[in-house]
């Protein structure tokens, strides 16, 4: 274990003070930023790591080496899991396009941890490192007047057409028996002249406001992500996991806003969609679980969102003696909200229909703390970007489910990315 030392600054201005933080990562070639909006349910308002004192990325018998990697290092830990980890768990494959080659898995021990809740600011620092004081006045003074504002158009990878007969034939396989539901995505590609991706992130953020937010950075990859949705949390040997099932948009005419949210909270469908996803939760959490531990706190309960309502559920339960805090992910990954029920052939078809990897969408970011307490977001509504290839994309998807209307699923998937869409047509 490295000896960490800290130091705590008063700010005047935390948002000030998080906007010059982001422009200053975006020079590091490896970051982690994290913020909660100011969300009760985190216990931090924004959270970066930065500068590379080890690295974690195996190729082979990966949770086994990540595991080892945890347990050997005690120390504050930050990074991935790509989408394509199922194929590690499960006897699975990914053949689909990949445009950023996230890996599998890939983490690292920080020498410098910035933490901000209310007006302080907790510097967790490396002991070998003496410029703590230095870097935080270099943020301060950040200037960043000069910024490059892109300007984008945005294409579907996939035709409106091609996704409605694509979503026809998931239900003839819901029709037969094959699944109860699966989460179809769909990606939109985004060519641009020319941005800086902390200013997008910036404005993206600040529009949407989510709770599980990251702007995350390997080497040329970035994910740009507006996350409202949790996937997994330990916290003293609790586990809770908040899956979404059911969005509704948001308006500011209050009567309007205010039947969205009835209207949503009403809706068969959704509730039909939110339980399916519980119960596979359930199912995935009572692998680790004490005996009689596993529980629905809360069912298909509204949160309300700067842009959008959703339903979310949160289950929770106690990791056995035996288990390593890891197990847990390791038998609830892909997140169930991110797949289908059954999982596993859901993840076949996905495979089967989708047209690209999803490589770091629907997989997920976050951390873990020396006690190996962790805490990590579902990559949705999310940019990634490759500044490498200059490919930059995002993804979108819902639920499908016997009910499903595929034209009402197309417009759903529009909802879901329009605080996205409205960000790169400076609709903000």
């Amino acid at each position: 274990m490295f000896m960490r030392k800290k130091k705590t600054f008063i700010l005047d201005c935390p948002n000030s003070f998080k906007k010059k933080l982001i422009f200053f990562l975006e020079k590091k070639s490896r970051f982690c930023f994290l913020d909660s909006n100011n969300s009760s349910r985190n216990s931090f308002d924004y959270l970066a790591a930065f500068g590379v004192k080890k690295n974690c990325c195996p190729k082979k018998n990966i949770f086994k080496s990540f595991q080892k990697f945890l347990d050997d290092n005690k120390d504050w830990v930050f990074g991935h899991f790509s989408y394509d980890l199922k194929n590690e768990i499960e006897d699975l494959k990914s053949e689909n396009m990949d445009f950023f080659e996230f890996d599998k898995l890939n983490f690292f021990i920080p020498f410098y941890i910035f933490k901000v809740k209310n007006k302080t600011l907790t510097i967790i620092y490396d002991d070998s490192k003496k410029d703590t004081v230095s870097i935080y006045n270099k943020i301060l003074n950040q200037n960043h007047s000069k910024i490059v504002k892109g300007k984008f158009s945005v294409k579907p990878n996939i035709s409106k057409k091609k996704y409605l007969s694509i979503i026809n034939l998931i239900k003839n396989h819901i029709q037969k028996g094959d699944i109860y539901e699966m989460n179809f995505c769909q990606e939109f590609k985004v060519e641009f002249n020319d941005f800086s991706p902390s200013n997008l992130f910036f404005i993206l953020n600040n529009y949407s406001q989510s709770p599980f937010a990251s702007f995350y950075k390997v080497n040329h990859k970035y994910c740009l992500c507006s996350s409202p949705e949790r996937y997994i949390r330990h916290k003293n040997n609790k586990v809770i996991s908040q899956p979404i099932k059911g969005t509704a948009l948001r308006t500011t005419n209050l009567r309007i806003d205010d039947d969205s949210k009835k209207n949503l909270l009403k809706s068969e469908k959704d509730f039909s969609e939110n339980v399916m996803i519980v119960d596979l939760v359930r199912n995935d959490l009572s692998i680790t679980a004490k005996k009689n531990s596993v529980k629905v706190e809360e069912l298909a309960k509204l949160y309300s969102y700067k842009n959008v309502h959703h339903l979310i559920s949160t289950i929770s339960s106690r990791i056995k003696d035996e288990y390593h805090p890891l197990d847990v992910i390791k038998n609830s990954f892909p997140m169930g909200s991110m797949t289908g029920a059954p999982k596993l052939r859901s993840m076949e078809l996905i495979e089967k229909y989708e047209n690209i990897k999803r490589g770091l969408y629907s997989g997920s970011i976050g951390f873990f703390n020396p006690d190996l307490d962790f805490d990590f977001n579902v990559v949705i509504r999310s940019l990634l970007f490759n500044q490498k290839s200059n490919y930059l994309s995002f993804i979108v998807g819902g639920a499908i489910t016997i009910d499903s209307d595929p034209n009402k699923e197309y417009e759903e998937c529009l909802i879901k990315a329009k605080s996205i869409l409205n960000v790169l047509s400076n609709e903000k």
